[in-house]
């Protein structure tokens, strides 16, 4: 039985189509849908007001308005359910002004975009027309190729038999003439051809030229839970070069939830020659979520010294909600063997907001390393405990090194709230380190908050240092602020 179903002599038929209309559909026809459209608005919103503006340039046939006023519809109300209206019509006035390329973009937007409008008709009609016949041709095989994966998902659940049948000669033919389709084909195979279609999925997943059609048959195998599958995913593993592949079969072989898929991932894990796919298994690993695979975890941070496998294995021990994972990293953070390694862990513990903040109060005041201690004010500034904030504010103003005091001032800086701008402004006038306050500057320059434009403005105008003065002025420049550049023309004067 032949299963292959050709979409093109429909598409030329179509075109066919598409040219009567667009010779018999003139500029009345046109008028008198666009008339009953904006009839049909019974309430009388902004958005409706537009549009009828539009509708009444468009019958006075003062195109470029018209075209200003179905933008100013676009650019206004971009979720509007009669956005689809407002391109074509758009597009028809800047087509009616002789701009053929500007008039193709909004009429492309609407038939990918809106695959049920009504105006789908009059925009495909026009793009034929302006000699877009290829955009048109690609939106109608996209609108058949979605109508044949429904089909074909629909006969999946009707008669499995032919279904699979189609599938297999689908894929045989290696067709490109519908895009999708086969990826679709390989999926609903999977999902639902049970062990029939598991001779098929693994050729399709050892030997398919599409690289994307492999990884999603590796990805339906991996459903099917038993050991023989699992033993051929691991053959795939071994002898495949296509390190795409060869991460898919580490998440096909997680997913299976056997012993024998999880042995060869913590295999990988611990000693596979490719660190890039060890870090897959190790994320993976960390997915599982038991305890073997916690204690492996920690085993592999232990014995290994390489960098980003250690930095792997601290991130999935952060994703873990386990006391023992959280001891893991902060037994590193305290006293890992290098600093960047003990960074790492402090920025874990506070991406996670895992740990104590007293603990991470207490390690900062212990700390000698400047690089650490600025880990551990980023640690602060992540956690949402209000201590955290005046920690970071205390440090701010204390007698701390400059580079700790501007650390912590930039950390504050990226919340830009209005109470914390205000705090940092109030810093400002009392501090005589210049470096501070050229970092407290850098926060103002910044901020969106208008304390600290008129901040700005007020040192620009009277700051005793100079070199303060040209940096707030520049500020005030990049802010954009209207208040910013009125006293910059002031300045000016």
């Amino acid at each position: 039985m032949k299963h292959a179903v050709t979409i093109r002599p429909r598409i030329t038929i179509i075109f066919l189509l598409l040219a009567l209309v667009s010779v018999a559909y003139g500029h009345e026809q046109d008028i008198a849908k666009l008339n009953r459209f904006v009839q049909s608005k019974a309430v009388n919103t902004a958005s409706t007001q537009i549009l009828r503006e539009g509708r009444d340039l468009i019958e006075s046939q003062n195109w470029q308005k018209a075209a200003d006023k179905f933008n100013e519809f676009i650019t206004a109300y971009p979720k509007n359910r009669d956005l689809d209206a407002a391109l074509y019509w758009y597009g028809y006035s800047l087509q009616k002004l002789g701009k053929k390329e500007e008039a193709a973009t909004p009429l492309r937007r609407l038939i990918n975009s809106f695959p049920n409008s009504t105006w789908q008709g009059e925009a495909r009609a026009l793009l034929v027309t302006m000699g877009y016949k290829a955009d048109v041709e690609q939106a109608l095989e996209r609108d058949n190729c979605e109508i044949k994966i429904l089909a074909l998902q629909s006969l999946f659940q009707a008669d499995q038999e032919r279904a699979i049948g189609i599938v297999t000669d689908a894929l045989k033919a290696n067709s490109t003439a519908c895009p999708g389709f086969q990826a679709a084909a390989v999926s609903l195979l999977g999902a639902h051809g049970g062990a029939r279609a598991t001779p098929l999925l693994l050729e399709i997943a050892r030997s398919n030229p599409d690289v994307k059609l492999r990884l999603t048959a590796i990805r339906r195998l991996a459903d099917q839970h038993n050991d023989q599958v699992t033993d051929e995913l691991i053959k795939i593993y071994n002898a495949d070069a296509n390190r795409d592949v060869k991460g898919q079969v580490l998440r096909a072989l997680m997913d299976t939830r056997n012993a024998r898929g999880s042995a060869k991932v913590l295999e990988v894990a611990r000693s596979g020659d490719d660190v890039v796919l060890r870090q897959m298994a190790i994320r993976f690993l960390g997915d599982s979520d038991d305890a073997a695979s916690l204690d492996e975890l920690i085993r592999i941070y232990d014995a290994d010294k390489t960098k980003e496998i250690r930095m792997q294995v601290l991130r999935a021990l952060a994703d873990r909600d386990d006391a023992k994972a959280q001891a893991k990293i902060w037994e590193v953070a305290r006293q890992g063997d290098t600093p960047e390694m003990r960074i790492m862990a402090i920025r874990a513990l506070g991406d996670h907001g895992k740990m104590p903040l007293d603990q991470l109060f207490q390690l900062y005041a212990g700390e000698n390393d400047v690089k650490i201690k600025q880990g551990l004010l980023s640690a602060f500034a992540d956690n949402k405990d209000p201590r955290a904030k005046e920690k970071l504010l205390e440090i701010a103003r204390s007698k701390d090194p400059t580079e700790l005091r501007g650390f912590a001032i930039r950390r504050l800086s990226d919340k830009d709230d209005e109470q914390t701008v205000t705090q940092l402004v109030g810093m400002y006038d009392g501090e005589q380190n210049a470096q501070v306050k050229m970092a407290l500057l850098r926060a103002f320059g910044d901020s969106k908050q208008k304390v600290a434009v008129h901040k700005l403005m007020t040192i620009a105008r009277s700051d005793p240092s100079v070199e303060l003065r040209k940096m707030a002025v520049r500020f005030l420049g990049e802010s954009k602020d209207p208040e910013a550049l009125k006293f910059l023309e002031d300045l000016l004067k």
